[in-house]
């Protein structure tokens, strides 16, 4: 049975914690009804290309201070997680996966580090690996950094081929057919049965990109 609560956000947004998730069936929070328009600001110079925005391997662009922002606005415990940022930039940079879309997977996941579904908080699990719905709280790890590298591996291995830079620490990275998810659209339906599941990390994204001056 879906659990349902509202979460008031920082951007005055109304989040619905109901996301069913996907082969895993995750639970999730999503955060934004409605992606904010997308007008390049030009004096910006910025280095985004709208054309492959959606590109899981491919290198972020925002400064660690941006991120926190992003997670200020909306109210998550920066006491707590405050190194986070930090953390997905590095361990993203390691394995070539794009640190913006992680990080705004992690904020859809966790409702902005309030968490709320099965997941806990102390399980430092970002990505929802293996909480399958029914209380299942899914796989737990020893520390932040493991957590988000565990999300980062499960993240290269739908979007590539390529092998790990980093010893294993996705419990779950052999049950992926390797390669099938380079975009983040191809994630609905295989990291969540969500059909809108990669528009509300892209309505992040976007934000992101939009309190950083670069739309």
């Amino acid at each position: 049975m879906r659990r349902k609560q509202l979460l008031q956000l920082g951007m005055g947004a109304i989040a619905t914690l109901a996301v069913d998730h996907g082969v895993e069936r995750i639970w999730g929070q999503t955060v934004l009804a409605q992606p904010p328009s997308l007008e390049v600001n030009s004096a910006k110079q910025c280095a985004i290309n709208m054309g492959s925005i959606d590109r899981i391997m491919a290198d972020g662009l925002t400064s660690e201070v941006q991120l926190l922002r992003l997670l200020k606005l909306n109210r998550a415990p920066l006491y707590l997680y405050g190194d986070l940022p930090s953390i997905y930039r590095e361990e993203a940079a390691i394995e070539g996966v794009n640190y913006d879309i992680a990080f705004c997977q992690m904020c859809l996941e966790t409702g902005f580090l309030h968490f709320g579904g099965d997941v806990q908080s102390g399980q430092n699990n970002f990505g929802g690996i293996g909480a399958i719905g029914n209380g299942v709280r899914g796989d737990s790890f020893s520390d932040r950094r493991i957590g988000v590298r565990a999300q980062i591996q499960h993240l290269k291995a739908y979007a590539s081929t390529q092998p790990l830079r980093q010893p294993l620490v996705d419990p779950r990275f052999s049950l992926v057919k390797r390669g099938t998810a380079p975009l983040l659209g191809q994630l609905s339906g295989r990291w969540a049965e969500d059909i809108n599941y990669d528009k509300k990390i892209m309505a992040i994204l976007h934000r992101l990109y939009q309190l950083s001056g670069f739309f």
